[in-house]
């Protein structure tokens, strides 16, 4: 049975306070539970695509993070961001190394006072290690 997937929480730290980053497999990681994660006002649920592909014989992995927002958020620089699903799993977007994730902001300014006016945050992290999960 499938289970829901949809990112229902986006958390974010500075690279420089992520505590007790190691990766432990392929795809898992473990972070300091004293980790100080910043939460993010989102519209749920949000969008995180996964993908790879390989370039001049390496593999390479690219995370999209794409949430709305109704805060202004203008520092995207050099941040963690950690994204519950609805299965209770974890994924980490990015780590305390380069490459750093890269942040772009859209402000909706519509014409019509009943369409959307959230601010549309779009996150992309590109490594040559798989996308992983936190313990």
């Amino acid at each position: 049975m499938n289970t829901p997937r949809n990112v229902i929480a986006i958390d974010r730290v500075p690279v420089s306070s992520l505590l007790g980053y190691k990766r432990t497999g392929v795809n898992k990681v473990k972070i300091d539970a004293n980790t100080s994660w910043q939460s993010l006002p989102v519209k749920v649920p949000a969008r995180l695509t996964i993908n790879d592909k390989i370039d001049n014989g390496v593999r390479i992995y690219t995370a999209q993070l794409v949430f709305r927002s109704c805060e202004e958020l203008t520092d995207l620089e050099r941040w963690v961001y950690r994204c519950k699903t609805a299965n209770g799993k974890y994924y980490l977007i990015g780590t305390d190394k380069r490459p750093y994730p890269v942040g772009t902001v859209t402000s909706n300014h519509p014409d019509n006072m009943t369409d959307n006016q959230l601010s549309e945050v779009t996150v992309t992290y590109t490594s040559c290690n798989q996308i992983p999960y936190i313990l």
